[in-house]
């Protein structure tokens, strides 16, 4: 531990030594979160297609599978979008701010 002395004469101060085990791991930024999310979306999307494939080749006749997957699909699709359109509309807005 490296030791500092004051100035005057005081006592002496020691300061611990951090190591990287005890800094803390930063949390996920916004951009890293709305990633994550579209990738999700992107999934939920791919799993909606695949079932109504399945369900149109006759390879399933579980209507009710398919029919919740191509929604789950849906609601993501028009999640992404809503976001995407109020990103814009915040950009637009912080645009219109004078400087």
């Amino acid at each position: 531990m490296p030791i500092i002395t004051g100035v005057a004469s005081g006592p002496e101060i020691s300061l611990p030594q951090l190591s990287l085990a005890d800094k803390e791991v930063a949390a996920p930024g916004f951009s890293d979160q709305l990633l994550e999310f579209v990738k999700k979306s992107n999934e939920e999307l791919k799993t909606g297609e695949v079932e109504s494939l399945k369900f149109a080749s006759g390879e399933t006749n579980n209507i009710h599978e398919t029919m919740l997957a191509a929604e789950r699909a849906n609601i993501a699709l028009r999640l992404v979008g809503s976001i995407r359109n109020r990103l814009l509309e915040t950009y637009q807005e912080i645009m219109r701010m004078p400087v």
